[in-house]
């Protein structure tokens, strides 16, 4: 059952780097405001969730049994406290997986709020942008006492409603 598992955790492994490489991809979809690209960047990304969620399952049912087998509580079973109660070679293998697997969430953890970052300067852009064509336009900001920046009311308006 730990050649199974390690099975697993490779595919999840491999998996999530996929996913990485989607998000990555993203960020230069969004970047170009590329909204066919995106759409089916959206989907691509769906399709690897869905292999890690399902992966994920697996392994936890594997689990599961693998620590009924050795007389642990399912309930609070992780890799951490497998790979304690199983030989020292099979240990360090799982504890490798299991580190390689948190450095490549927090890889996607990092690329996500970039590209989070990225459609919130766009839906931020689209706003002003329809704030011009509604003729309010865009807010004049200054430096208040702290430092930070403060709305000051419309800079401009794109149409002049007064005609």
């Amino acid at each position: 059952m730990l050649g199974d598992l390690r099975t697993l955790l490779s595919r999840q492994v491999e998996n999530l780097r996929d996913l990485e490489a989607v998000l990555r991809e993203q960020r230069g979809i969004l970047a170009k405001r590329d909204v066919p690209g995106i759409l089916e960047s959206i989907e691509k990304q769906e399709r690897c969730l869905e292999r890690v969620q399902a992966i994920d399952r697996s392994r936890k049912e594997l689990m599961t049994r693998i620590s009924g087998e050795l007389g642990v509580d399912p309930g609070g079973m992780t890799l951490k406290k497998l790979a304690e109660n199983v030989d020292p070679e099979a240990g360090a293998e799982l504890r490798s997986m299991g580190e390689a697997i948190r450095a490549t969430l927090e890889d996607i953890g990092r690329v996500n709020r970039h590209n989070r970052r990225l459609i919130q300067n766009s839906l931020a852009f689209i706003r002003e942008l329809l704030g011009v064509v509604g003729g309010k336009g865009p807010e004049k900001r200054t430096y208040g006492s702290s430092g930070d920046l403060e709305p000051g009311g419309a800079l401009y308006a794109l149409v002049d409603r007064t005609t």
